[in-house]
């Protein structure tokens, strides 16, 4: 009986340990089965990760082709601009290059009064061809011709002031035709055939200090008469003699002025002159307020003949 009992007992213990068993394997195996879930989890999760990582470097890269290609074509867009904007500066500026030569050329090209005057068909000027012109003839009409020419220079040196005589020539005038002022002193020459000589004279002041000087008493004489000049009849404006532009008899230190000084003959006048006639040249002392160290105190006389 005991043996029974205890037969019993070990088998209901072996029943008891068997279930315990069961029931650790039982739970045992569901940490296991949990587990295998969980890595699972993890790995869905790593991927979904590296396919939104991957989406995402995709997504950049498209961006980034797209900004690329956005680039370029603004580039190709840009780039014809660009040559237009550098072709219409690159205009202006052949322009410009253009407008500085024009103005550069004209600037070359630009003349004083005096050569524009000279380049007029026919204008009197003192170089030696406009010199041959008449000053006379436009203003008295009718025939006017050069009788005699000379171009050699003659000089009256009083030492601080030089007075040259570069040419001068005789123009005969006859039936004058053109309506004169009647208070013109070239009306002299209206009703009347008569000469004018005319000089090209050059007054130089080598001093330190301004010179007064008269060149309209500047004479012809010859035969016992005598002729002052004058500084405007059939002069134009641009080659009358004058010293300053507000005194024309004051020449200022170190300076030197050039232009045409006249005179009117009538026949009469002109063969008593025509023989040995001479140029005086009046001291400048004749009109200072303080005399000046002049090489002498007359008027210095020039050879003048008018004739051949």
């Amino acid at each position: 009986m005991k043996k029974l009992l205890m037969v019993g007992m070990m088998s209901a213990m072996l029943v008891g340990l068997a279930a315990c068993g069961s029931d650790a394997d039982s739970k045992s195996a569901e940490p296991d089965k949990a587990t295998p879930k969980t890595e699972e989890k993890e790995v869905a999760k790593k991927a979904e990760t590296t396919k939104q990582d991957v989406n995402s470097d995709t997504d950049a890269n498209k961006q980034t082709e797209e900004k690329q290609d956005k680039e370029s074509t603004t580039a190709k867009e840009d780039t014809p601009t660009t040559e237009k904007t550098e072709e219409k500066t690159s205009e202006p500026a052949a322009q410009n290059d253009t407008t500085k030569e024009t103005t550069d050329t004209a600037k070359t090209e630009e003349k004083t009064p005096e050569q524009k005057q000279a380049a007029t068909a026919g204008a009197f000027s003192l170089t030696p061809a406009g010199f041959k012109q008449s000053a006379v003839a436009p203003k008295t009409g009718g025939t006017v011709s050069l009788v005699y020419l000379n171009t050699t220079p003659e000089t009256a040196d009083f030492g601080p002031l030089k007075v040259t005589v570069k040419q001068y020539k005789l123009e005969s005038v006859t039936g004058a035709n053109k309506k004169m002022d009647p208070y013109s002193p070239e009306s002299y020459l209206a009703n009347q055939d008569g000469f004018v000589v005319t000089a090209d004279v050059v007054i130089e002041n080598t001093s330190a200090s301004n010179i007064n000087y008269l060149a309209e008493r500047i004479q012809i004489n010859g035969g016992g008469i005598s002729k002052g000049a004058s500084l405007e009849n059939f002069v134009p404006t641009a080659y009358q003699l004058s010293g300053s532009a507000t005194s024309h008899n004051i020449f200022p230190a170190k300076s030197k002025r050039e232009g045409a000084i006249t005179y009117m003959l009538n026949k009469d006048n002109y063969y008593t002159l025509v023989h040995l006639t001479k140029l005086v040249v009046p001291n400048p002392n004749d009109f200072a307020d303080k005399a000046l160290p002049v090489k002498t105190t007359k008027a210095i006389d020039l050879d003048f003949r008018i004739t051949e």
